[in-house]
């Protein structure tokens, strides 16, 4: 396994890149919560992530997919050790009306 330091910011800018100005993205570290449980490894760096997106481009798009869009993004971190990632990924409409 390619052994590398993951950090929020290097999170940020894998998923960044692929989304536009109108997005809002925030990663919030859990790494601190799963301390002892399988996956968490301080040598990495994050190994645990809460990630929310709100984004317009996530129209018509089921959560099945939007979840594997972003794992895309994050293919290489995954690679690298992180572990873990729970998803809050909606559209502007759907935080409006939830």
């Amino acid at each position: 396994m390619l052994q590398m330091q993951i950090s929020i910011e290097k999170i940020t800018q894998s998923i960044q890149q692929h989304l536009s100005d109108n997005a809002v993205l925030k990663v919030v570290d859990e790494s601190h919560m799963h301390y002892g449980h399988q996956g968490h490894n301080p040598a990495v760096g994050v190994t645990h992530v809460a990630i929310t997106i709100v984004w317009k481009t996530f129209e018509g798009v089921n959560t099945i997919e939007r979840q594997r869009m972003v794992n895309t993004w994050l293919a290489e971190l995954f690679r690298g050790g992180l572990h873990a990632v729970s998803y809050m990924l909606k559209t502007p409409d759907e935080t409006t009306h939830s």
